[in-house]
């Protein structure tokens, strides 16, 4: 083959062009998963019998589906979050936890059973699963969340590279807020929208910038983030809560609808993969003594047996 023919051939191995979908293949994933959320939803609440809830298994679809879409370091379970001081925020529908590097405080006794305790410094995220929105249920998973971000969590600053590892600096950041969010499957046909924005922003406006709710979404209606316009901006910046700016500057709601080609369940996914990918939680190497262990030592009680003083080491 002339040098020509061959030059020719080398440079015709070009990657190709594919068609728009694939540009917006993550994004068209996350459309096609909300739809299913919601078809499977309406699935369980249409077969439901008159004393059947059919929550625990709308809840069990979304802990199933977000399973699939996050990388699988993070587990996606269910159970209670609990600090060292003993406090609880109660049975939460969705947990991202860290079990790579965090025990459990209470295992669960069978494979299928939600009696499951974890420390709150090993989880990465919060979530509560609504079938139907109302005020009410609105009121109820904030005030599941808020509890949550209540619980003692020692703050941990930028500097940390793994769990058990520190190499200083970070400076006013934060490297492990609590994400927090709520998503229903639909809203309550009698309650307008605006109402329920409207509590979520009342609500929101009364708590500290560390207790405050990270997202709203309603499957295949919106999804609301709180963001920030930074000094000298026409346009907002999505709130992370990793601070410093975003811990201090006034706060404002943004939207993703689907008229506007966004998937709400993708605008949620898109948020809480920044988040997990972004957090290294707290000092792993502390949980034993923090959850009940070492607080009763003593010195050896029955005779004095100790060990001759050390000697220096030889040349």
């Amino acid at each position: 083959m002339e040098d020509d023919d061959l030059d020719s051939l080398v440079e015709s191995w070009q990657p190709k062009q594919t068609s728009d979908v694939m540009r917006r293949a993550f994004a068209e994933r996350c459309r096609w998963v909300e739809t299913m959320l919601q078809v499977r939803a309406e699935a369980e609440i249409r077969m439901r019998a008159a004393n059947y809830s059919s929550g625990p298994a709308i809840e069990a679809i979304f802990r199933e589906e977000l399973g699939r879409i996050l990388p699988r370091r993070y587990q996606v379970t269910c159970g209670t979050l609990s600090d060292g001081s003993g406090n609880t925020a109660g049975d939460c529908d969705v947990v991202v936890f860290n079990d790579t590097w965090f025990p459990t405080v209470k295992q669960r006794a069978t494979a299928d059973d939600r009696q499951h305790v974890m420390p709150i410094e090993g989880a990465y995220a919060v979530i509560e699963v609504k079938q139907t929105l109302t005020q009410r249920s609105l009121d109820e998973a904030l005030g599941k969340l808020v509890t949550c971000h209540r619980l003692d969590r020692p703050l941990m600053p930028v500097g940390r590279m793994v769990e058990n590892r520190s190499f200083g600096g970070g400076g006013n950041r934060i490297g492990n807020p609590l994400f927090s969010a709520i998503v229903a499957t639909r809203r309550d046909p009698g309650t307008p929208l605006s109402d329920l924005v409207e509590r979520f922003l009342a609500v929101n406006r009364r708590l500290n910038r560390l207790e405050m709710v990270h997202c709203l979404c309603i499957l295949g209606e919106v999804c609301y983030l709180w963001g920030w316009v930074p000094q000298g901006s026409s346009e907002a910046n999505v709130a992370t809560f990793f601070g410093p700016e975003d811990l201090q500057q006034p706060l404002m709601l943004i939207e993703g609808t689907p008229d506007r080609a966004e998937s709400p369940l993708g605008v949620l996914v898109s948020r809480l993969f920044a988040h997990v990918t972004n957090s290294v939680l707290g000092e792993v190497q502390d949980i034993p003594w923090a959850y009940g262990i070492g607080h009763a030592l003593q010195p050896y009680q029955f005779g004095r047996f100790q060990t001759p003083p050390a000697q220096s080491p030889g040349p």
